[in-house]
């Protein structure tokens, strides 16, 4: 049960933080977003911060697994599957709040030296669960996949996402989407 209700506060630590940032974030506001005193949280985290970091770590994994849900459909064609993963980023800033954030706060500040190792090895996690994906394509059809293919379809699936957010600023609101930019791209890669 208290397993249930760590993961529990940081999943609505995780709701709050995501909306209104760390430092317009209160405990009090978790704790009555479960249903809790305060000293509740405090049994389970020494402070807000540890909170916070953990409520980062939290959201890291869930993204995590929703992309390995969309790699291990096998119902669905390899191909298809590295699209549905383009498309899934465009949702990163809306479904994945703390995330978002965390990555646009280290483009601004790179002084915030915990943020940055999650951060790093949340992108590893990824890197690693591209591969087995990518590892499937080419068995059979080459001896061997470039390294460096998972960590670049990686940055370049994070890079289109935020490229995406800033083209529908600057432009009329008229967006193309990140599956559609990578369609053409992956058919040739796949061919």
């Amino acid at each position: 049960m208290s397993k249930d209700r760590q993961e529990e506060i940081v999943r609505a630590a995780a709701k709050r933080f995501g909306r209104h940032g760390l430092g317009k974030t209160t405990l009090d506001e978790i704790a009555s977003d479960v249903r809790i005193g305060k000293p509740t949280i405090y049994h389970y985290f020494k402070s807000k911060d540890e909170l916070y970091y953990s409520s980062i770590v939290w959201e890291t994994q869930q993204y995590i697994e929703d992309i390995k849900a969309i790699f291990n459909n096998q119902d669905t064609p390899v191909g298809a599957r590295l699209l549905e993963y383009f498309a899934f980023k465009e949702t990163v800033n809306q479904r994945y709040r703390l995330v978002y954030e965390l990555m646009l706060s280290l483009f601004e500040n790179d002084s915030l030296e915990k943020e940055r190792q999650i951060l790093q090895k949340f992108l590893r996690t990824e890197e690693e669960v591209v591969g087995l994906i990518l590892s499937s394509i080419y068995t059979g059809r080459i001896e061997s996949m470039e390294p460096a293919l998972p960590s670049y379809i990686v940055h370049l699936s994070w890079g289109l996402m935020y490229g995406t957010i800033i083209k529908q600023l600057a432009s009329d609101g008229k967006s193309v989407s990140m599956k559609e930019l990578m369609f053409k791209s992956l058919e040739k890669l796949l061919a």
